[in-house]
């Protein structure tokens, strides 16, 4: 009987003793847990008062972990003429390529390969399937000739919708702080010519820009949101008869200005949603019968919009600085039908492997 008693009193003795071991273990990872998540409220709750700020402010603020992404938190930052790519005759081509764009980028490649062939050409990959890729790299298979895969999932969800174009900014930005000097083109864009001297000059030469761009027939106004200006911290009839330009070809070099003044704002507020696309934005049912023509369409242009407020700005209002008149002279547009029929012929012909699988 007293065996049994000690052999309960020792059992319980060893129970009371594992529940404290267990709940002693416990205590301090559930206080933990609690810690932990508070400060997790504490830093979300922060960074939402931080970005409602902003919005209510319209202050052009965006995060800095993106803008460190894109080479704006360097010490010293890669500017033309001090740091370029010297492998390379300057300015680099750039584009970029969502699904389905493949073939415009074949075409595009060969292109720039036969009016300009000691020039790179940067590609931008935004989702090209595996069969898409595979057949871009066929033709581009050369030290003149780069695929960048660019993760826009490093960047605010929005950037990644092909109908704001937030991300355009993310790429131009991105091949300057490279190459130091870029031709942009769209991928539906070829050159027709390979004398592009002057545009360089007058990009380059005093008193250059460091921009060159082609204006169309519509005012800035036309095709901004009224809202958009306030992130800018100014008033819309500043840019009543500045043309807005063309942002499908820009030719580019990343001298102080650029850099500062003009791509920082610009991807500033691509990265901001409330400036790339304020309330009540949209792109359809634009209209240009409106008198005056300078009144806003209801047609807004993202991030070409933010582009010209942003060139008015800093080249205050002069449009002859940073504008060239003709186009035709150096470029064409092609459909993705011709693009798709030059890469058929090539296959048929035997010049592309096209064997692999897609995805």
């Amino acid at each position: 009987m007293r065996t049994k008693s000690y052999l309960l009193s020792f059992v319980c003795i060893v129970g009371t003793t594992l529940l404290l071991l267990l709940f002693g273990d416990q205590r301090p990872s559930i206080q933990s847990i609690v810690t932990e998540t508070h400060k997790q409220l504490t830093n979300n709750l922060r960074t939402f008062k931080d970005n409602l700020k902003v919005v209510e402010e319209k202050r052009l603020e965006a995060d800095e972990e993106y803008l460190s992404l894109l080479g704006f938190t360097q010490p010293e930052p890669r500017l033309y003429p001090g740091v370029v790519w010297t492998n390379t005759s300057l300015p680099v081509v750039v584009t970029y390529l969502l699904d389905g764009q493949a073939e415009h980028g074949v075409s595009l490649i060969r292109n720039i390969a036969h009016y300009l062939p000691n020039h790179t050409v940067l590609i931008y990959n935004l989702g090209l399937g595996r069969y898409q890729l595979h057949l871009l790299q066929l033709n581009c298979n050369n030290s003149h000739c780069i695929v960048i895969n660019f993760d826009l999932n490093a960047f605010p969800s929005f950037v990644s919708d092909d109908k704001l174009h937030a991300f355009r900014p993310l790429i131009i930005q991105d091949a300057l702080n490279r190459a130091g000097a870029i031709l942009y083109l769209a991928c539906d864009q070829r050159l027709v010519t390979s004398s592009i001297n002057q545009l360089i000059e007058k990009a380059v030469s005093s008193p250059g820009t460091g921009v060159v761009t082609w204006a169309t027939k519509h005012a800035v106004t036309s095709l901004t949101h009224p809202r958009m200006f306030d992130y800018f911290s100014s008033s819309d009839d500043a840019f009543f008869f500045l043309p807005m330009v063309d942002v499908d070809r820009l030719l580019v070099y990343n001298t102080h200005t650029v850099h500062w003044k003009l791509m920082l704002p610009w991807v500033q507020c691509a990265l901001i949603r409330d400036c790339i696309i304020p309330i009540g934005a949209q792109s359809a049912g634009c209209r240009f019968n409106k008198k005056p023509q300078y009144r806003y369409s209801g047609c807004h242009s993202y991030d070409v919009s933010a582009f010209n407020i942003v060139l008015g700005l800093t080249f205050k209002f002069n449009d002859m600085l940073y504008t060239y008149q003709d186009s035709a002279s150096y470029f064409k547009k092609v459909t993705l039908a011709a693009a798709t029929e030059e890469v058929t012929k090539l296959l048929e012909n035997g010049t592309v492997d096209s064997s692999t699988t897609d995805s």
